[in-house]
């Protein structure tokens, strides 16, 4: 996958969520059918497309059509929202991050609970995008 900053939006975001949750390739018309709410095909098709170029899909011919496949893990894509966040709304601490998402306040933390935070933080911090 190419590596660039480029947040998924919500129609995106929803495609993947679709390839993920069926755990099978899929061709623009049963991602239309997955998705929740009515989306044109063209759009379905046109997003799709960006997401291969941009690193996101497989995309391999069968007969006429296309079909998609994750390039890319929920996890990892989850990883880079999180990194995204923190570095625009906290200067990437994730420390920071962290009790703010869990809705509690640092100095509430019990010392294992800050080592626990410091764990996880960084091991969304250091994520391997492979």
């Amino acid at each position: 996958m190419k590596k660039n900053n480029e947040q998924l939006g919500p129609l995106e975001l929803a495609v993947m969520q679709v390839l993920w949750t069926t755990k099978k390739p899929l061709e623009v018309k049963e991602v239309v059918t997955h998705l929740e709410g009515t989306r044109a095909y063209t759009t379905v098709m046109t997003t799709l497309s960006r997401l291969h170029k941009k690193g996101y899909l497989d995309q391999e011919k069968d007969g006429r059509s296309y079909i998609y496949t994750p390039r890319v893990t929920r996890k990892s894509v989850l990883n880079r929202m999180l990194s995204h966040i923190a570095a625009y709304l906290f200067n990437g601490d994730m420390g920071q991050m962290v009790p703010q998402i869990l809705g509690i306040e640092k100095k509430e933390l019990t010392e294992e609970e800050r080592k626990l935070v410091r764990k996880l933080t960084g091991t969304i911090k250091d994520f391997d995008d492979k």
